[in-house]
């Protein structure tokens, strides 16, 4: 696994690069960086996983001449810390590792609001590279003040954002994560009904949360919609009773049309290359423009930044609407538009998907002996093939939208090279 990915980086904790030796070279390196950049104070927080202590004591250790660090005192979500980030204008270390498991651990880094830039992850490379020029004479280390806080910023804003709320029955699945500490401030999750939420450092993410939404609806009985969340809550993702999962790219649908309502100008929003081409197709009914991006958490951001879209989402479940990825500021909107427009939702649910999408995993020396196959169904109109190198696996993802309205001969021609051939050897 290379480090920082789109998304920081992570792994089991004590192996690779959450391994002792490595996150001492490594927070070295930050350290230089940092002390170079003039930055002086900086913030940490963390999630519910019981590494955390060691990685902080670690970070500690490593991070010299610093003015000011300022550790949130409890385990708090991603979008917390990178809303403070902004507030603060300031550098961000948010210890997580998302939707993994609970002894996988890693890092987000925030500056003034957003994911650090490639160019600054370069140059704390580059640092790691030269250990040599990483060391700080003790002559100029100064004393750091390690203070711990819990601003509430965050948990003001969502409040004051958001104040009333439908009369449907909710449950959110907290993950057992950081979502967690909020049970007691957000009032969305003082009005309804919470699970998942005492966490003992070893079950973030076990059996609960947006990794395994389906089993839990399946579960309950007596409730409108199942609103689920990652480890950290950068994630979201909603379920609605006797409907079943909702496709993020109706969600989408559902904000943009939402928004159209509210503002006359041209508007538009972003989405990533394996989003269905469905999206788009609605998206042009309602003169709204789809923007294109890469997939990860920055790529969406920056698109949304540069086309001052109305918001940004990954299919995942990674809704962007403050330049910030947020499952809690998501779901809250959601049920905002459920009290004032509960008409969007019910009409976009209705409608069907006409792009049916399956997904291949491959590895990558395996990619030629499809590459023939793939090639032959791009010739169809009705077929669209994205393929993208996966973050996180050695393996590469391809993504095959296709629409069901198939031609006698259009049916033959994709059975032939993908039912037969790609679906059974591949698949």
């Amino acid at each position: 696994m290379k480090i920082f990915g789109d998304d920081g980086f992570r792994d089991k904790f004590n192996q690779g690069l959450l391994s002792k030796i490595f996150l001492n070279q490594f927070f070295n390196s930050l350290n230089f960086f940092l002390n170079k950049r003039n930055i002086f104070s900086i913030y940490i927080a963390y999630d519910t996983r019981l590494s955390a202590r060691p990685i902080l004591k670690i970070i500690l250790s490593k991070l010299k001449n610093l003015k000011n660090i300022f550790i949130i005192d409890r385990p708090v979500t991603t979008p917390y810390l990178n809303y403070l980030s902004k507030k603060k204008n300031s550098f961000c270390v948010m210890i997580t590792a998302s939707h993994f498991s609970w002894n996988y651990n890693g890092f987000k880094f925030f500056k003034g609001g957003n994911k650090i830039t490639k160019n600054d992850e370069n140059i704390v490379i580059n640092y790691l590279k030269k250990k040599q020029q990483t060391k700080i004479s003790k002559k100029n280390i100064k004393k750091t003040n390690i203070k711990k806080k819990f601003p509430k910023n965050y948990i003001n804003s969502i409040n004051n954002k958001f104040k009333t709320f439908p009369s449907k029955k909710i449950i959110f699945d907290l993950a057992y994560g950081s979502a967690s500490s909020f049970r007691k401030d957000l009032n969305i999750f003082k009005k309804f009904k919470i699970i998942n939420y005492r966490f003992n450092g070893k079950n973030i993410n076990k059996k609960s949360g947006s990794n395994h939404i389906q089993k839990t609806f399946k579960k309950l009985k007596s409730f409108d919609y199942l609103i689920s969340f990652d480890g950290d809550a950068d994630r979201v993702v909603i379920a609605k009773k006797n409907y079943g999962i909702i496709e993020s790219e109706k969600l989408a649908l559902i904000f943009a049309k939402y928004f159209s309502t509210k503002k006359r100008n041209k508007l538009n929003i972003v989405g990533t290359e394996i989003s269905n081409p469905w999206l788009k197709e609605q998206l042009k009914k309602i003169k709204i423009d789809f923007v294109k991006s890469k997939v990860g958490d920055r790529n969406v951001i920056n698109k949304q930044i540069i086309n001052k879209s109305i918001f940004g989402f990954e299919t995942s479940g990674h809704f962007s609407f403050l330049n910030s990825m947020d499952g809690i500021y998501t779901s809250a909107l959601f049920l905002n538009i459920m009290k004032k427009n509960p008409k969007i939702i019910d009409e976009i649910l209705l409608q069907k998907i006409n792009y049916n999408q399956i997904v291949i995993k491959i590895i990558p020396n395996k990619y030629k002996s499809i590459s023939k196959y793939l090639k032959k169904l791009k010739n169809l109109k009705k077929v669209k093939i994205i393929k993208r190198k996966s973050i996180w696996e050695d393996v590469i993802k391809i993504y095959i939208f296709y629409k069901n309205n198939f031609s006698k001969d259009e049916k033959i021609f994709f059975e032939n090279n993908f039912q037969k051939v790609i679906k059974n050897k591949f698949h």
